[in-house]
């Protein structure tokens, strides 16, 4: 089973059961970031010279009721993005992060395209931080780009769900115009990395 293949015939589960999707849940960490990936939130690093980037990368599986959810893309539906943060398995593998977080109402997750992931991902090191730019050129950055996407999902690009953020969730972010909360979420194998970056002036 993966969360490409919808059971159409089975009814939304009742409001008492999504009460409870989340004990059921299962949040593994994966192996540490690809090399390229690793770059990535290297040169990120460089320009935030205030701020940081972080990078993880999780199994996520849980019962019937819980893939009558993520199979149909409502991930809001259960609370996805806010309470995966805040799982136990999150806060231990980005501590610094998740520490503290606070999912208000005004913090939500919008829906991007792995299509143009590589041109986001481009444009945050184009954009550069607070007081440093990119040392490539625009080139070399949209090239980066692409290969952290190659890293992550390859040309499955139909398998493949982003969604971004950019309110400050934590106390780690710096709550002005760098914060930045990026999911992948790789519905074939039902992984879910999360990259994060934050810097001031």
């Amino acid at each position: 089973m993966s969360w490409l293949d919808v059971d159409w015939k089975r009814e939304r589960p009742s409001d008492s059961a999504t009460d409870w999707i989340w004990r059921t849940v299962e949040v593994q960490p994966l192996d540490s970031a690809p090399p390229i990936v690793e770059e990535y939130l290297a040169a990120l690093r460089r320009m935030n010279v205030n701020g940081d980037a972080v990078y993880a990368r999780f199994a996520v599986s849980g019962d019937r009721d819980f893939e009558w959810f993520t199979t149909r893309n409502r991930w809001d539906e259960i609370g996805f993005f806010a309470r995966l943060l805040t799982h136990p398995t999150a806060r231990r593998k980005l501590p610094e992060l998740t520490s503290e977080a606070q999912f208000g109402a005004d913090v939500t997750f919008e829906w991007g395209s792995s299509l143009t992931l590589d041109g986001e991902l481009a444009r945050a090191l184009v954009d550069g931080g607070a007081y440093k730019k990119f040392d490539g050129t625009a080139r070399e950055a949209k090239d980066l780009g692409a290969r952290v996407c190659e890293a992550l999902f390859g040309d499955r690009y139909p398998e493949v769900e982003v969604f971004r953020s950019w309110k400050a969730w934590s106390p780690w972010f710096h709550d002005v115009a760098w914060d930045s909360t990026c999911f992948v979420i790789d519905r074939r194998l039902q992984e879910v990395s999360v990259l994060a970056s934050t810097d001031t002036d």
